[in-house]
């Protein structure tokens, strides 16, 4: 179960990169209005019920499975149409926000439905455990799990989206093909029809489920296995990985490698190795 703490800051805690400042659960959450918005950065789900949320000129239902976040100074109201609207929620700050919110694709307001709702909620109880036992270091582990939290939310979706993760679900069967089959060349039309699309709509279905082409995806897949091989079969040579992963040019690999990881194969597996 989730508490309600407010855990005290110290000096020390407000030097740290991410802050939590408070979490807790409403049971039944009653009537919020922010013409101001609030101190903190913000994040509330619902586990039960329904209310509708208002920011600016939009209006939202928010029911089981979706959440919102808001930056400080957002206005915002809040309110249940279908009780009890129950709601968990942690507030937060830290000097990463500003950088770490860009890649993580959270504006200055954005509301989520949660395909992974399961992993936010236990990283909520997580953090509200840490908060409340007598380590002394529960600031920085809290810190270390908010982290988690927010990476965790990149995987929601917009409720317009139509669900990427639907997309996403549509898809299982061709990422499927491309985990068995990534070292074998496969055209675009033999993978739109293992889930019966034609090709043009599978690339549709790739760059909204995640804003890349099928081609692209596999690619990045091939990459994480060669460095998988590179740490976890040192003893590989770098000719037999690139063949392992679907290039039979060794050099074209290595071209391929370091234009997305910056660094050679070599390199990889040098750095990797002294771990």
């Amino acid at each position: 179960m989730i508490r309600t703490i407010f855990p005290m800051s110290t000096e020390y805690d407000s030097n740290l990169p991410l802050v939590v400042r408070g979490i807790g659960v409403q049971n039944n959450q009653e009537h919020i209005s922010r013409p101001s918005g609030f101190p903190y950065y913000h994040w509330a789900h619902c586990t039960k019920g329904e209310g509708t949320l208002i920011i600016g000129a939009n209006t939202y239902k928010i029911s089981e499975g979706m959440g919102f976040f808001f930056q400080p100074g957002v206005p915002h109201e809040y309110y249940s149409t279908k009780e009890p609207w129950q709601i968990n929620w942690i507030i937060f700050d830290g000097s990463a926000l500003p950088q770490l919110l860009i890649p993580l694709g959270l504006e200055k307001w954005s509301v989520l439905m949660i395909p992974n709702f399961q992993t936010i909620y236990l990283l909520l109880k997580d953090i509200s455990i840490c908060l409340s036992s007598e380590s002394p270091n529960k600031s920085i582990e809290a810190s270390a799990l908010l982290y988690q939290f927010l990476v965790k939310l990149k995987n929601s979706n917009p409720p317009g989206n139509k669900d990427a993760n639907e997309r996403y679900k549509q898809l299982i069967p061709v990422i499927s093909y491309m985990e068995n089959n990534y070292n074998t060349y496969s055209s675009l039309e033999k993978m739109a029809a293992i889930i019966g699309v034609t090709s043009y709509h599978l690339c549709r279905l790739f760059k909204q489920a995640f804003k890349t082409s099928p081609f692209k995806y596999l690619i990045k897949l091939r990459i994480q296995k060669a460095k998988e091989f590179l740490v976890e079969t040192p003893q590989m040579s770098i000719k037999d990985i690139s063949e392992k992963v679907g290039y039979q040019d060794t050099s074209y690999f290595c071209t391929i490698f370091k234009a997305h990881e910056g660094i050679t194969p070599s390199e990889f597996k040098r750095i990797h190795r002294s771990i």
